[in-house]
């Protein structure tokens, strides 16, 4: 199956979020993240090992080809500050968000 999603976590305290997302068996310079249209795009491609051209596979679990994950941004993250981290085969994304804007209208 070429469609599939990484397994993902988003976690939210007052001054950020985060989002961590498992991609095993990748490098950095295979992930790519898009903001776009109010949305975080996180795709990339894996290519099936070599050494599996010839033969004959009997179970195959772990997961190849493209995928493509958006996540709709909240209006108050602020796009130009997010940052992205790659280590141990998980993906950090952290996501600034900016304080609440509003005003109080008084009723008269």
């Amino acid at each position: 199956n070429n469609n599939w999603h990484p397994l993902i976590d988003v976690h939210e305290n007052d001054n950020e979020i985060t989002i961590y997302v498992d991609l095993p068996r990748f490098t950095k310079d295979k992930i790519n993240l898009d903001v776009r249209d109010n949305a975080l795009v996180i795709s990339g491609k894996l290519e099936r090992d070599e050494k599996y051209k010839e033969g004959i596979t009997h179970i195959q679990e772990r997961r190849y080809g493209t995928f493509t994950r958006t996540l709709s941004l909240p209006s108050n993250v602020k796009a130009e500050n997010i940052t992205a981290k790659f280590e141990h085969g998980v993906l950090e994304l952290k996501l600034s968000k900016s304080a609440p804007t509003g005003m109080k209208i008084a009723v008269q």
